[in-house]
């Protein structure tokens, strides 16, 4: 079996001239040999529907949630688009479909709803979901992906400066990864999944 990475694109670096597009070639050199499973977070997209509630926090947390989840249809898209990989994955049957196959390298830009959705999140074990509110980015998806497609390891490009010595829950302290990561996290401690944090270059 080779090995299968989860990585995890922040949104923000989708939106900034020339940097998402060398990270992502760059990765897929160095992990040609690797499954890759590339997903993107949702950026400046997401970032105004936090501004929206903070301005209008009668909008029910809950479905915006649902709201930004469904906004990362378009950074997909976008990225998809912008680096071309062998796989793109839609929908939960393919998603099935190419979790089976663990004998060949590849990469693929993997659609947040094909894994996690409002219409389907009753199908994920209870002690892996996380909270539908502001706590919950893609950082604790890219977890939730490695789980369900049996992810050697998951790794979170950040732009900001991180240490890889950082316990996700000092990560989580300063701001860098969601605290719903590391909640999650706590609460499997038999989950075996790797999560390494790696600056953008």
């Amino acid at each position: 079996m080779v090995e299968r990475i989860v990585i995890k694109m922040g949104g923000a670096t989708l939106f900034q001239q020339y940097g998402f597009e060398a990270e992502v070639r760059s990765l897929l050199s160095q992990y040609k040999r690797a499954q890759v499973w590339f997903l993107v977070g949702g950026g400046d997209l997401v970032e105004a529907m936090r501004t929206a509630h903070q301005i209008y926090p009668r909008l029910q947390e809950e479905e915006v949630h649902w709201q930004c989840i469904e906004l990362l249809d378009h950074t997909w898209t976008i990225a998809k688009q912008v680096v071309p990989t062998e796989l793109s994955i839609a929908s939960r049957e393919e998603l099935e479909q190419v979790t089976q196959i663990r004998d060949a390298p590849g990469a693929a830009w993997v659609r947040v709803q094909a894994f996690y959705n409002r219409d389907d999140c009753h199908k994920i074990p209870t002690d892996w979901l996380p909270k539908t509110d502001w706590n919950t980015t893609t950082d604790v998806l890219a977890w939730l992906l490695g789980k369900i497609i049996d992810a050697d390891r998951v790794i979170l490009m950040k732009q900001c400066d991180c240490n890889s010595a950082w316990t996700l829950a000092e990560a989580a302290n300063r701001g860098v990864i969601d605290s719903e990561l590391a909640r999650l996290v706590g609460a499997n401690p038999s989950v075996r999944l790797n999560i390494e944090l790696r600056q953008v270059e």
